[in-house]
């Protein structure tokens, strides 16, 4: 399975995922991994509203992208997108993780400390994206194409000091 890119950012599908990444990298597919929004359809619906039509768009449970994942299915042209690095631990528990993943956008809420402009981590996410560093992972912090790459486990090593 070759993907093209496997982006974590809390806001899912929008204008930095479709116009600077898709655009960028030339994409013929995004698609979305998110449990709740698969099953809620006006959700569904909005996400897969701001995709342009000339790309392939679905919305998939963890369980359907691990299957699709795991079929060797041809992703050399797709974003795969999902919110939280505890999505990203239970598709490396069903054995489908990527290798390398970018960190993009998870923003400022109650309880989360920020790490970079666009990067705020609650105790929680810090302890699992530590997990995924010691499996192995290759994280990259980047909100955009042109942006400076930095890599997640010097953001967190950088902020304890």
């Amino acid at each position: 399975m070759t993907l093209q890119l496997f982006r974590i950012d809390d806001r899912l599908i929008h204008g930095q995922v479709v116009i600077g990444w898709a655009n960028y990298l030339n994409s013929q597919q995004i698609i979305l991994c998110d449990d709740s929004v698969c099953s809620n359809e006006w959700e569904r619906e909005l996400y897969l509203s701001v995709v342009p039509k000339q790309m392939d768009a679905q919305v998939l449970t963890i369980n359907q992208l691990s299957e699709l994942m795991r079929t060797g299915s041809d992703l050399s042209r797709t974003i795969i997108v999902i919110n939280s690095p505890l999505v990203l631990e239970k598709l490396e528990t069903l054995g489908v993780a990527p290798v390398e993943v970018n960190v993009g956008g998870i923003h400022y809420k109650e309880g989360r400390e920020q790490y970079l402009s666009y990067l705020y981590l609650s105790p929680e996410e810090v302890e699992s994206f530590k997990r995924l560093i010691e499996h192995g992972l290759i994280l990259n912090c980047q909100d955009v194409p042109g942006a400076k790459v930095r890599p997640l486990k010097s953001v967190l090593l950088e902020k304890k000091h």
